[in-house]
């Protein structure tokens, strides 16, 4: 059965507009940035669709046949809608007005989130930021869906069949703690002292999941002391200058606290995997011109950290 008219898709459309702009196989190709044979096969399936030779050979170039040459005024019409379409979809920083919401785990390195505003503010006039922390009480996956939240950035990917999920970074896990704890002079903590040891923690960010150091000692069958909780990472480096508690979190974190206050760090024991941050989005805003656009500075900050 000869396919029909319906069946064109909107790349052999911009091929026989480029066929009848430039009279040439070649010259469209390099148009459209494809190569002569990939025209040439569009080319011969708009003749059996159309059922109409399309373009004959005069001299050098190829003259639209009476068919062709009715369709250049629908099809410049049809074309032109399209590129209304995508303007109207399109995200451009520098012109358009948006408010960006994004939750965040307070566990990044402390340069992320001043790097990030700067990137975003610096991106337009009319852009806005709003940052809030991820805690038990905040159910990230509804605001997701509900539209209230445009990004999540955190080292806990969440299980969810309607949200993405793509990989930022990865952190070597480390024990912080003040310098006269006595496992200081160490070069490692193994898992026995880890485990005999009194701990301070964050505050969960869910109530249904167990943080990534939590979790990982519960897979293996351990459970560590956790003496306090804090509900902000900014109070750890205060609270282990004054205490002999250990604190497990990423190298980047560690290394700031320790470069501000008489604390050190020490390699986790190797039972621990690296710390690994994602950022998440809703299939809803999957193909979201401004959503890629924020993804995009999201996963660059990363890396230029």
């Amino acid at each position: 059965m000869r396919e029909t008219l319906q069946s064109l898709n909107l790349h052999d459309l911009n091929v026989l507009s480029a066929l009848l702009q430039d009279g040439s196989v070649t010259k469209a190709a390099e148009r459209m940035g494809q190569s002569q044979p990939a025209v040439s096969r569009t080319l011969r399936r708009l003749r059996e669709v159309l059922d109409d030779p399309l373009f004959v050979r005069s001299g050098r170039r190829l003259a639209p046949t009476e068919r062709a040459a009715a369709l250049r005024a629908p099809l410049r019409e049809i074309l032109a809608q399209v590129a209304r379409i995508d303007a109207a979809t399109a995200f451009d920083p520098v012109r358009d007005e948006r408010t960006f919401t994004i939750a965040c785990a307070d566990c990044l390195p402390p340069v992320f989130l001043p790097m990030l505003i700067e990137r975003l503010a610096a991106a337009g006039p009319r852009i806005r930021v709003r940052l809030r922390l991820i805690d038990p009480a905040f159910d990230i996956g509804q605001a997701l869906e509900e539209g209230r939240l445009d990004l999540v950035v955190n080292n806990s990917p969440r299980p969810r069949e309607d949200l993405r999920i793509g990989a930022l970074y990865t952190d070597e896990v480390v024990c912080l703690m003040r310098a006269t704890h006595p496992l200081a002079p160490g070069k490692r903590v193994t898992l026995g002292r880890y485990l005999e040891a009194r701990h301070l923690a964050p505050q969960p960010s869910s109530m249904s999941e167990l943080g990534p150091v939590d979790g990982e000692l519960a897979r293996a069958g351990y459970r560590r002391q956790i003496v306090a909780t804090v509900p902000e990472f900014n109070q750890v480096p205060y609270v282990l200058a004054r205490t002999d508690l250990l604190f497990t979190t990423g190298r980047r974190f560690a290394e700031h606290c320790a470069r501000l206050m008489p604390l050190v760090l020490l390699p986790a024991p190797p039972e621990f995997p690296p710390m690994r941050f994602y950022q998440l989005w809703h299939e809803r805003d999957h193909t979201s011109a401004a959503n890629r656009w924020l993804r995009r500075q999201v996963l660059e900050v990363s890396q230029a950290m």
